[in-house]
């Protein structure tokens, strides 16, 4: 019978669990808070067998989530019936300041949709230096005015007359700005001081230097930090735990959300127009350029450097445009920047490097670079302007494309026209045969020949002079595909060699100064432009191998392109 009454109690639990309305409520665990106080935000399910979801969006206008949500079921039994519920929790920040809502948000329980009910929260003034707060953000720039473009620099510090702990910091991200860290605390380290003769702890959190990208009144966001501050004990001090040994055994802690007073910087126009090569450099500048040898020889590579140094906006505007002669071909620069560590003003300097390969050889001179900057403090623009750096570009008598591994092609076009003597065994008569042996004849005929018809061998060599050039043209592929074929640790200066000489013995070139512009003038109307398209870049592509990293993805493949259009040109230029 007990057996029979329990099942029965089991059963109409169950019925009535089945039955039970599902209920859903919002609660937060105070209505007035400070500016600097988070909220607790709690979302109840009442008797809900599945875990509510919640939509969340409307509220993030006016409050920013922390953290959560944190979920927690629980389970009561009250007068022998059980009650479930399901909750979801949030930790809010409110963005602004007074009467603010958290509006009505949509639950959804096993496809059943619920609604919360509104909630009323007023958010007065955080508490902060002037009511001598226990734990505050201090934010401080060095000035409330800049120019578009100028420095300011901005500190974090965090006071605190409480034991603390810091859990997480979110840096500002300002809109308006340009941002370069200065000083990011790794490891936080607190100095006593005093604030009206309090005792305070006190720590640089942050240091940075912000540059206005454009005029008008602009905001400075504030810095927000997540602690857990120690609780400040109440009790009497006679009470046997408040005893020094066990407070520091016991301590309680209190998630707090620190976050600074945002700043109003006004950032002014320039006090005259800018210059129209002004391109937007702002501090205190100096420009300097050489190169690393003044004297060199046609298609030697020259490295002019330009080092840009000073105080300000570095790495936020560009040099201007730099005129090199037009006789030079000039690469793609490289730069670097390396800035001075321990300072607040952002100071350092930016290396560039241009590579340059004279064509013609005369006196030339590089003209000075400038850079047109605004000075703050003398609140007018600068000229910086480099020194004119001379160059003597010497003629290359041997021609550059002529070196010590190619002299074989020589030697290969000689032995084209040398006929050897064939050797062979001579027929000896034995002794005191009178016959004579016929090398004697043969001597006797070539010595006659010798004599009686010098102008025939003399006519016969002025032919094979003459004849010189149209047989090392006719032969200009053939040598240059045996040489593209050999192996080499540098294809760039192998395959620029080659075609520059298949070109000079193929069209009867007497200048050895070769280039890309000039191939492209020789070739032009004698080949298709696709072709001429595809030797020019070819040119173009070795002599970047030469001198830079740029073509160093066609290294593999650069010999056997160069043998695919040389043979496609040999057929053209017949």
């Amino acid at each position: 019978m007990i057996i029979n009454n329990s099942k029965l109690y089991i059963f109409l639990f169950f019925i009535n669990l089945g039955y039970s309305q599902t209920t859903v409520s919002a609660s937060v665990d105070a209505n007035r808070i400070s500016r600097n106080e988070t909220i607790g935000l709690k979302i109840i399910a009442t008797n809900a067998n599945g875990t509510p979801s919640v939509n969340v969006s409307p509220i993030l206008k006016d409050f920013k989530i922390i953290s959560g949500p944190a979920q927690q079921t629980n389970i009561q039994w009250i007068n022998g019936a059980m009650t479930s519920s399901r909750s979801l929790s949030w930790t809010l920040l409110a963005k602004n300041e007074g009467k603010i809502n958290i509006p009505s948000l949509e639950v959804t329980v096993e496809k059943n949709i619920y609604r919360t009910n509104p909630i009323g929260i007023t958010v007065e003034k955080g508490a902060g230096r002037a009511q001598m707060a226990n734990v505050f953000i201090e934010a401080k720039s060095d000035k409330e005015q800049a120019y578009p473009g100028e420095q300011i620099t901005v500190t974090y510090r965090l006071f605190t007359r409480l034991n603390l702990s810091i859990e997480d910091i979110e840096y500002p991200k300002s809109v308006g700005f340009w941002n370069e860290d200065l000083r990011v605390a790794q490891t936080i380290r607190f100095n006593n001081t005093k604030i009206k003769g309090i005792d305070y702890k006190v720590a640089t959190l942050y240091k940075s230097a912000l540059f206005p990208t454009q005029s008008g009144n602009l905001v400075i966001a504030p810095m927000t930090a997540i602690c857990n501050v120690e609780k400040p004990s109440r009790g009497k001090s006679n009470n046997f735990f408040n005893d020094a040994f066990f407070n520091s055994m016991f301590k309680e802690t209190q998630r707090q959300f620190i976050q600074s007073d945002s700043i109003n910087i006004k950032v002014v126009k320039y006090p005259i127009t800018p210059p129209t090569d002004f391109s937007g450099a702002v501090g205190k500048f100096e420009i300097s350029s050489w190169v690393d040898t003044p004297n060199v020889k046609i298609n030697e590579a020259i490295t002019f450097k330009l080092k840009l140094k000073g105080t300000g906006n570095l790495n936020q505007f560009n040099i201007n445009n730099i005129n090199f002669p037009q006789n030079m071909e000039v690469f793609p620069p490289t730069s670097s920047f390396k800035r001075e560590e321990f300072r607040d003003d952002l100071t350092g300097e930016q290396n560039f490097e241009y590579i340059l390969i004279p064509r013609i050889s005369g006196q030339f001179i590089l003209k000075p670079v400038t850079l047109t900057y605004f000075d703050p403090s003398l609140q007018k623009f600068i000229i910086a302007r480099s020194n004119p750096v001379p160059l003597i570009i010497n003629n290359n008598n041997k021609g550059d494309i002529s070196t010590n591994q190619f002299n074989r092609e020589d030697i290969s076009l000689l032995s084209e026209d040398i006929r050897h003597i064939k050797k062979y065994t001579p027929r000896l008569n034995s002794k005191g045969s009178k016959r004579i042996p016929i090398w004697v004849w043969g001597t006797y005929v070539f010595a006659s020949a010798l004599f009686l018809f010098p102008s025939v061998i003399s006519k016969y060599n002025t032919n094979r002079l003459s004849t010189s050039s149209h047989r090392q043209s006719r032969g200009a592929l053939k040598v240059a595909l045996t040489n593209l074929s050999k192996s080499t640790t540098d294809p760039f200066a192998l395959t620029s060699t080659v075609l520059y000489k298949y070109f000079q013995s193929k069209l009867y070139l007497s200048s050895e100064n070769l280039d890309p512009l000039m191939i492209e003038s020789v070739l032009n109307n004698k080949i298709s432009a696709s072709l001429l398209e595809e030797v020019v870049s070819l040119a173009k592509i070795c002599d970047a191998g030469r001198f830079g990293p740029e073509a160093d993805a066609q290294v593999e493949t650069l010999q056997m392109q160069a043998n695919n259009i040389l043979k496609k040109i040999d057929k053209v230029l017949v």
